[in-house]
Parts: C-alpha cells; structure tokens; sequence
C-alpha cells in the first residue's frame, strides 16, 4: 500500500476544519460558499 501523500493530508485536514467550522457557524458556511462560487466564475471566465 502506498503512503498518503502531504497534499492528500493537507486536502483532507482543510476538509475537515472547514466542516466543523460550517457546523459550529452557519453564516460562515453561507460566506464560504459564496467565495468558492464567485472564485469558480472567475476561473472559468479567465481561462477563455
């Protein structure tokens, strides 16, 4: 079996500080999911 990588541990530690973060402050949630959208269109417009 192969050893999980940095990147896959990192990945996996921000998941799971951002899950209990939404968990504990709903309008956080709301705000993060709010960036990720705006930051998602800008990728794809830019990209063009």
């Amino acid at each position: 079996m192969d050893q999980i990588s940095t990147r896959t541990l990192l990945l996996i530690f921000v998941g799971v500080f951002t899950a209990y973060l939404v968990l504990e402050h709903p309008a956080v949630g709301a705000a993060l999911g709010t960036a990720v959208a705006v930051v998602t269109l800008m990728h794809e417009l830019l990209r063009r």
